[in-house]
């Protein structure tokens, strides 16, 4: 029997998707095990009617204190009754044919020690795959470590086997809500356990703005000793070089170290003090650079992704204001006038473009636009390790 999953947070608005694709299977070996992350909205009573009223398959709610996706999932493996476990996230639903699906490839490798499960695709909600279309044709058998090599990009459909899941929980940190999914599945990995990934879709998936990927590298900042275990594991599991991870920790002690002493990150990180030292050198180099160029200066801040908002970060440290940033789509801009690059721009002293690519076509479009404001790449003032 399969274990249809759910962990949720405040999703009554959407979860009916859910149990409408659970209801149109055209078969019900299955059960929907919700585990509630102690949301605030109606979704106990949502659920307590669709238990009574629903006679197909099984459905258990329960509910706990708000700890995280991750523990959610730690009690749902320990409660599941199918040999299989399908995490189906509250704003996704099933394909009419997923539970058969699973079953098929499912009894293929189910008595078969050297798997950890199956897998399909995910797809959007116009049946474009997630990720781009596999190399195969009809299944692979691979580790999650090397699915790339496969053309399995992106997020995918996995069914574990509830007992290998019991052998290989989330990380629980006290006072921290966000584990990502990688640190088991990549152990799993390396522990020698194959996936067989097979063709088909099973599951569209809309990615909300109140969602997990929606929240994206915040919640590694914001749980700093799940990201920690992460880039820990990742060191071994795909075999980190020394640089790329001391890269890494860089990016780690940018964000974190306002609000974390350095003994902390070195034990969380397993670093030894001279590559603290030498982490710590970079950063304080880079942000003088910053300083001794912005101070008194009107500054503003050309493209607000990643390096942008990592730039404004460092701004806000040094008290130093931005008059406004230039953006064509980003509107988080935390209270900072926002335009577009075709429309009518005030004069600044200086424009930050914070851009790994397409720098200098940026720069060309406004110089005419911006004649007596400097133009400065963060390439020409980044370290290595920015």
């Amino acid at each position: 029997m399969v274990t249809v999953f759910t962990p949720v947070y405040n999703r009554a608005y959407i979860i009916h998707q859910l149990y409408q694709s659970l209801l149109r299977q055209t078969v019900y070996d299955f059960e929907w095990l919700i585990v509630d992350d102690g949301s605030t909205d109606n979704i106990e009573e949502l659920v307590s009617g669709w238990i009574a009223c629903t006679r197909k398959f099984t459905i258990r709610f329960y509910r706990q204190l708000n700890g995280g996706k991750h523990r959610a999932v730690n009690r749902g493996v320990c409660l599941a009754k199918g040999d299989a476990f399908l995490i189906v996230d509250s704003d996704d639903y099933l394909t009419d044919d997923a539970i058969s699906t699973v079953a098929k490839y499912w009894g293929q490798i189910k008595d078969n020690p050297k798997f950890a499960g199956i897998a399909g695709l995910r797809m959007h909600e116009d049946m474009q795959v997630i990720g781009g279309k596999p190399y195969f044709d009809e299944y692979v058998d691979a580790t999650n470590l090397d699915r790339g090599k496969h053309g399995l990009e992106g997020d995918k459909a996995e069914v574990y086997k509830t007992d290998v899941l019991k052998a290989f929980p989330f990380p629980e940190f006290e006072g921290e809500q966000f584990v990502t999914e990688a640190v088991v599945w990549n152990k799993i990995a390396y522990c020698g356990y194959e996936i067989r990934w097979f063709n088909k879709g099973i599951m569209i998936c809309d990615y909300l703005g109140d969602g997990l990927t929606a929240k994206g590298a915040s919640l590694f900042v914001q749980n700093p000793k799940g990201w920690a275990e992460y880039l820990r594991s990742e060191r071994i599991y795909r075999a980190w070089s020394d640089h790329f991870y001391r890269w890494q920790c860089y990016q780690y002690y940018e964000a974190e170290h306002l609000c974390m002493g350095t003994d902390d990150m070195m034990e969380l990180l397993g670093l030894d003090a001279k590559e603290m030292r030498e982490i710590e050198s970079s950063y304080l180099d880079l942000i003088q650079r910053i300083a001794e160029l912005c101070r008194d200066k009107r500054i503003c801040i050309y493209g607000y992704g990643a390096w942008g908002k990592r730039l404004k970060r460092h701004l806000d440290e040094r008290n130093i204001p931005i008059e406004y940033i230039i953006d064509q789509q980003c509107t988080d801009t935390g209270g900072i006038a926002r335009y577009t690059p075709e429309g009518v721009l005030p004069e600044v002293d200086i424009v930050l473009v914070a851009l790994k690519k397409g720098a200098d076509e940026v720069i060309s479009i406004l110089k005419g636009k911006l004649e007596r404001s400097r133009m400065v790449k963060m390439q020409e003032i980044v370290g290595e390790w920015w």
